[in-house]
């Protein structure tokens, strides 16, 4: 064993108030923990990493369940030859969470969501039995879910770390001399060293920035454009509102029908990945980027791999801060 600070195993006073802090608050920041222990920022952080990796500390998000959201059932029968171009319609709508093309009592299902029955009558009228293509149609709700293979945590896909890359990246050369040599490391430390199938970094060009600068890798230019459009236009997805007000990783592990990306389902869909993982990053308490992973199969990231995934971001903080100017160049 190496000479030094020994593992301190017991938590001291300092540890149970900074616990009782966060569950008061778990979005609280580091700065704003500190300044309530009367304690320095980066001893707030330490002891939140060793909480986190000796202790089994864990901060986690919950949103409650909307219980006036309507979910809805639709068994369409459709004109004869008509049933592919039915389900291709309806499940290009936001409302959608699922089309079945299906054989016997009906020709296609459809799994909707909505905000209340209002929604889904207006939709059930306006778009379902309006459209030429419905011969008729009869809908259900659904209640509760109860449980099934799909469900199953073991039959999701895991990712492989690969350390050598993650080590080639974080312990070789200094970091690239470019903001677009640093921003790709970036890319391949997701992809390549983190088992990722596609990764976006979004980078705040300055604290006042409206535009984050992008660099992304496996992602169609088509998709980055139309989130980019809807940003614009003023959607802002509730997963980024998630890392930005609690400056902690948010996974949605299946970004097709979580409520935290809702009202980009249908892109979701049509770029094909399925579950999402977002990560901070941080300079201080300053969140100056973010780093998002894309995993094509439903994939379960343990808090193992959540735990390196962060450190990756954390490890380019300094380097991407210095990069856009929040630090001064290195002498």
């Amino acid at each position: 064993m190496m000479a030094g600070r020994s593992r301190r195993t017991e938590l001291d006073g300092l540890d149970q108030a900074l616990i009782a802090a966060l569950e008061q608050d778990g979005r609280a920041t580091n700065v704003e923990l500190a300044r309530s222990l009367g304690v320095s920022e980066k001893t707030v952080r330490l002891r939140i990493t060793r909480l986190l990796t000796e202790h089994g500390l864990r901060v986690r998000a919950h949103m409650p369940v909307d219980t006036s959201a309507s979910r809805m059932v639709f068994l369409l029968h459709t004109q004869p030859g008509r049933r592919f171009d039915v389900a291709e319609f309806l499940s290009s709508r936001p409302e959608v969470e699922h089309v079945y093309l299906a054989t016997g009592f009906s020709d296609v299902l459809v799994h909707a969501v909505f905000a209340d029955d209002g929604a889904a009558l207006r939709f059930l009228v306006d778009t379902v039995e309006s459209h030429d293509g419905v011969r008729a149609t009869d809908s259900c709700h659904l209640i509760r879910e109860v449980g099934g293979p799909a469900l199953a945590p073991d039959d999701r896909h895991h990712p492989e770390v690969d350390k050598q890359v993650l080590a080639d990246l974080m312990i070789g050369p200094q970091p690239a001399a470019t903001l677009d040599g640093l921003l790709d490391a970036i890319c391949v430390a997701v992809t390549n060293g983190l088992g990722a199938d596609r990764v976006l970094v979004g980078v705040r060009s300055d604290p006042h920035a409206r535009a984050p600068i992008l660099r992304s890798r496996g992602l169609s230019r088509g998709y980055i454009d139309a989130l980019a459009e809807r940003i614009a236009q003023g959607w802002t997805p509730g997963v980024v509102r998630q890392v930005w007000d609690t400056r902690l990783h948010v996974v949605l592990p299946d970004a097709r029908t979580d409520r935290l990306f809702e009202g980009a389902h249908d892109l979701v869909r049509a770029e094909g990945y399925v579950t999402m993982m977002n990560l901070p990053v941080l300079y201080g308490d300053s969140l100056i980027a973010t780093i998002s992973g894309y995993f094509d199969d439903a994939t379960s990231l343990d808090d193992d791999y959540l735990s390196t995934a962060q450190g990756v971001a954390d490890h380019f903080a300094v380097a991407l801060a210095r990069k856009i100017g929040w630090l001064p160049p290195a002498l």
